[in-house]
């Protein structure tokens, strides 16, 4: 069996190859002419039924370059192929920020992490987030995944209940439940949420996702008829929320309209700037059930390019909007499950607790699986 990198959507060296006894990936860093990343997985093979899946024997190609060894998960998920891509470089001693943008670039993931021994008093590692275009302080899956990946290479002891990462945003706990001697779920507690800038306009809003305004106005009869919650009167067609990144949280009816959302980014740039708000990602959820399981069902909304499938980052501020405006009964908020990727080919699944005491909102945290894929090293 022979599956290309395309077939898997993989254009960097994350690839996993099946049915190769060798590959060799020769990789150079963008805007550096003299430096090249090699991976050689030697006999690597893969199998994904016999529940794991490596790229090992990692070595440099020339004289003096050093291995930098990484771990491909998929995060927010309990099975291969599904959930958020991520590598994690576990021992990036010696790499520096420009080196490390320019892996994440040729990797072609969302994002890449680099875990460094502690900075700051308090926290047991120091966790970088790359995109490919920029270090960030903070993102969901990223953090989630980076957990397992130190489980996995032995850093973090089965039975450990709580690290703590230093993110950009500042000291992050994470809780780590165990099954088997295995890390089974983890959960990162977000920044309490900040409510920002809304807007009412179901009409212009409506219009900047390729819909109509009676498509995405919430019907508070019907919501308090299947969901057996009761709508705030004052419930905005979309809001800012920040628990650590800033997103709009827009609310849909159905199902059926977040799939057929389409991002008009000129239309949602005019928006925006009519209500004072910068350009901001938008995650669009609805709590209509399914035949799965999942409390609400969501999708954070792309101009062009790959749909991302899980976005803990937003996950977070869509739970506590949810919880203030009564789309989730207030004694179910604790329990919340976004159903996100599904349009994407990738299934993940976000838990969300919101902490409420009163009309207060008091903690956040978003958890979830992760499953390693692979593990390689990069040659520098």
């Amino acid at each position: 069996m022979k599956v290309s990198r395309r077939e898997f959507g993989f254009a960097g060296f994350g690839a996993l190859m099946i049915g190769r006894s060798s590959e060799s990936l020769a990789l150079k860093a963008a805007g550096r002419s003299a430096e090249s990343l090699a991976l050689r997985a030697q006999g690597g093979s893969a199998s994904l039924s016999g529940g794991s899946a490596s790229l090992s024997g990692g070595s440099a190609s020339l004289s003096g370059e050093r291995s930098y060894r990484y771990v491909h998960l998929d995060v927010f998920t309990d099975r291969r192929l599904a959930g958020n891509q991520l590598l994690v470089f576990v021992d990036p001693a010696g790499l520096e920020t420009p080196t490390m943008q320019a892996m994440t670039k040729e990797s072609n993931y969302s994002e890449n992490t680099f875990v460094f021994p502690p900075e700051q008093s308090g926290t047991d590692y120091r966790v970088r987030i790359f995109t490919r275009t920029a270090e960030t302080p903070f993102a969901g899956h990223p953090t989630i995944g980076s957990a397992f990946a130190l489980a996995h290479v032995g850093r973090i002891k089965p039975g450990t209940s709580r690290v703590v990462f230093g993110l950009g945003v500042g000291p992050t706990p994470i809780d780590l439940e165990w099954a088997n001697g295995k890390l089974a779920f983890a959960w990162m507690t977000q920044l309490n949420p900040t409510f920002g800038k809304s807007i009412t306009d179901a009409n212009a809003l409506a219009a900047a996702i390729g819909l109509t305004g009676a498509a995405v106005r919430l019907n508070p009869d019907r919501a308090t008829t299947v969901h057996s919650v009761r709508l705030q009167p004052d419930v905005p067609a979309g809001q800012e929320v920040n628990c650590g990144s800033n997103f709009f949280i827009m609310p849909l009816p159905s199902r059926q309209a977040v799939d057929a959302a389409v991002l008009d980014r000129a239309r949602a740039d005019a928006v925006f700037a009519a209500a004072g708000i910068q350009r901001r990602g938008i995650y669009v959820f609805t709590t209509e059930r399914g035949q799965d399981d999942a409390t609400a069902y969501s999708r954070l909304l792309s101009a062009g390019g790959i749909e991302d499938p899980a976005t803990g980052s937003a996950a977070g501020p869509a739970g506590c909007f949810a919880a203030k405006y009564g789309l989730v009964p207030a004694d179910r908020a604790g329990s919340i499950v976004f159903l996100q990727g599904v349009l994407a080919g990738r299934p993940s699944r976000l838990h969300v607790k919101v902490g409420i005491s009163g009309s207060d909102i008091t903690s956040v945290k978003v958890g979830g699986a992760s499953v390693v894929v692979g593990e390689g090293s990069v040659s520098i």
